[in-house]
């Protein structure tokens, strides 16, 4: 295959005009010709870097999650008190994502919300994001359950895995709710998911059954 000679700040111009038009339309509706014009290069040299109009959608997704998935290394350096505030400062930091990055994580929203018409590759990709942000997660969780004054009769790996699978629920959650509203492009607009983990949280820590002992 003839190896192609690329202008990297073109290459980088056809990707934040391709990032502004596939966060704004999404992948069908996302026109060739704009990002030509944004970018300030002929159409042709697009399809001469990236071939189709798949590839570049790939390009940008991945460019993006590597991103977010960066950034997230952030959560490591704060010290938590307990897992309720694991979800709120979670939360938080998506909306301060949102702020500075809007276009990155409004194309991930509109992805997963699109998810079953996108080729394959960006299915897979997608899934690669979620599964990477659980081993955060876990990371994130063992380190802080490993802090917390856990019953001695509890095992720490049994709260980590009930905990892993409240974070999992709530995911898949997200993913429904996205499924069925593909409109939605604002993190604000899940904000009610981000309320229900809490809660999930909450009864997690504090248990849901009363304290026969205390009622007498």
């Amino acid at each position: 295959m003839k190896e192609i000679n690329i202008d990297q700040q073109k290459y980088e111009r056809i990707l934040q005009a391709a990032l502004k038009q596939f966060a704004t339309y999404g992948y069908q509706k996302a026109n060739t010709d704009e990002i030509a014009r944004d970018a300030g290069v002929s159409k042709g040299l697009i399809f001469h870097y990236f071939g189709k109009k798949q590839v570049l959608y790939e390009r940008t997704v991945s460019r993006v999650i590597d991103f977010l998935i960066e950034q997230s290394n952030d959560l490591f350096t704060k010290q938590y008190t307990d897992l309720v505030e694991v979800v709120v400062v979670s939360t938080q930091y998506k909306m301060k994502l949102e702020q500075e990055y809007p276009d990155y994580i409004h194309l991930l929203i509109a992805a997963y919300a699109q998810n079953h018409s996108l080729p394959k590759a960006i299915q897979a990709k997608l899934a690669q994001y979620m599964d990477e942000n659980m081993e955060i997660a876990h990371q994130l969780l063992t380190g802080i359950i490993e802090q917390l004054p856990i019953k001695k009769e509890i095992a720490k790996q049994d709260v980590i895995q009930l905990v892993l699978g409240v974070f999992n629920q709530v995911s898949v959650e997200s993913l429904q709710f996205l499924k069925a509203h593909p409109e939605v492009t604002e993190v604000k607009q899940m904000q009610f998911l981000a309320e229900r983990a809490e809660i999930y949280m909450g009864i997690l820590q504090t248990g849901f059954l009363e304290n026969k002992a205390e009622e007498k």
